[in-house]
């Protein structure tokens, strides 16, 4: 359970404020300290009071939110050590706690729907240049949608490198072929020709569908998209482009060459999917941009099926999507993890080896330098440089794999590492520096280790 202060003195200890007194004592700090006092008034001023009023407001509005203890039959927490955003098993992204308590707040309160969709409307719109735009409850939903209102009658047309499962979002090509317009794969699963576009759109009535990333490479995925759009174009098809990669932050296109929306629609896209819970960090859903053509039919059919977002949820994605254009996050967001300062990074991993040096089945620990993939195929395009701690077991690994996960199992927390037979890596890239704590209680508690064996006294010599 969630510890919350409930006494003044937890918040303003005795000792540091006797020594605020004392320094307040001293005639060059008092006389102006007094001044200011005898014009606002003692009682109008009242800080200590003020602090104790909004401490008792701040404590009940968060018993509401960790009222009682979880339950012991909950999963355990897990930290993501192996350096990947996105695991092979990852069912969705967390939120950052910034958009966790924009979406209490909002689900707490009573929301007039019109109102919501003016406050979307006015947040999106500047976003969305000029075009049309809408939020739906899922990538797949939205899928469907386009090629059921986009005249698709002959087959929604799909590169079989683009037919990819991306982790955190799903599987591209059962979202095709649940859509019921038929699915066409063309080319090898490792490239397409250029003439496999034409002769796949030649019969016109058809949309295709690009996925962003892919199992090409970057620089190939590009000539793929240019080849794909060309023949579109020529054909009079409709270009739909899934990207889960994209991002509306300049920083991370810069960095990290994160494709994004405007840039898709400025070069021949006709419509771009964006989903929610990936770089966004939002809650699960999409959002849709395009051509107005497109986007107002869908919009209406998912309205009729109840596929909008909406309420809470539609607040809260629109939150996100702002969010992610600035450079500053809370702690734990996405983007801010991913444009992390390497450097701090490097500091961290060097505090917390002289932690973990020398304690429990550790017999040294150091920072390295890490290079890790954002995730699994097709996340592996991207390469994050990073630092993490190397840990070097006291006797063998197989002690230090034990030592750790009896840790795991008292601080029911689960750890994923990384590393080779001699070592064990555990990269700082997604672990938020508030759960550093964590990973020296589970890995350098020295209670975990064996016991030293007690050296029995020399016997007493014969007199």
């Amino acid at each position: 359970m969630v510890k919350i202060p409930r006494r003044l003195d937890d918040l303003l200890p005795a000792i540091p404020m006797e020594k605020l007194l004392d320094a307040l004592q001293q005639p060059d700090i008092s006389g102006k300290v007094r001044e200011p006092l005898h014009r606002v008034g003692w009682h109008d001023a009242a800080p200590l009071e003020s602090v104790r009023d909004a401490w008792h407001q701040a404590r009940s509005w968060l018993e509401t939110m960790v009222a009682g203890e979880l339950p012991t039959t909950a999963a355990p927490r897990g930290i993501n050590a192996s350096g990947q955003l996105l695991s092979p098993s990852a069912a969705g992204v967390p939120w950052g706690t910034g958009l966790a308590l924009h979406y209490a707040r909002m689900a707490s309160e009573y929301q007039y729907q019109p109102q919501v969709m003016q406050y979307a409307q006015e947040r999106l719109q500047p976003l969305c240049e000029d075009h049309a735009w809408v939020c739906l409850g899922s990538v797949a939903e939205a899928v469907r949608l386009l090629a059921a209102t986009s005249a698709a009658a002959q087959g929604v047309v799909v590169a079989r490198t683009d037919a990819v499962r991306i982790a955190g979002l799903g599987d591209v090509r059962s979202m095709v072929a649940a859509g019921g317009n038929g699915l066409i794969e063309i080319g090898a699963a490792n490239t397409v020709l250029a003439d496999e576009w034409s002769s796949a759109l030649a019969g016109g009535g058809r949309m295709v569908l690009l996925t962003s990333p892919n199992n090409l490479s970057a620089a190939d995925s590009r000539q793929m998209r240019s080849e794909a759009v060309a023949a579109a174009q020529t054909a009079g098809a409709r270009v739909v482009e899934l990207l889960a990669d994209g991002t509306f932050n300049p920083s991370l296109a810069d960095r990290y060459h994160f494709p994004t929306p405007s840039a898709a629609l400025a070069s021949g896209a006709d419509v771009v999917i964006l989903p929610l819970q990936l770089l966004l960090a939002g809650p699960p859903g999409a959002l849709v941009i395009g051509c107005s053509e497109l986007i107002d039919p869908l919009r209406l059919a998912a309205a009729n099926l109840g596929g909008l977002l909406q309420g809470a949820g539609l607040a809260t994605a629109v939150a996100a999507i702002q969010s992610s254009r600035q450079d500053e996050f809370d702690a734990p967001s996405i983007a801010s993890q991913l444009l992390a300062n390497p450097e701090n990074l490097r500091n961290r991993a060097r505090r917390l080896a002289l932690q973990l040096t020398d304690i429990g089945a550790v017999g040294s620990a150091s920072e390295c330098e890490m290079t890790t993939p954002l995730g699994p195929s097709p996340w592996n395009r991207y390469q994050l440089s990073s630092w993490g701690v190397r840990l070097v077991p006291r006797k063998s690994l197989a002690e230090l794999h034990k030592h750790i996960a009896s840790g795991e199992a008292k601080h029911a927390l689960k750890l994923q590492l990384a590393g080779d037979t001699q070592c064990v890596d555990i990269n700082l890239r997604f672990v938020p520096p508030q759960r550093d704590h964590e990973l020296v209680l589970v890995i350098g508690e020295e209670g975990l280790s064996e016991p030293a064996v007690p050296v029995a006294p020399p016997p007493a010599s014969a007199s």
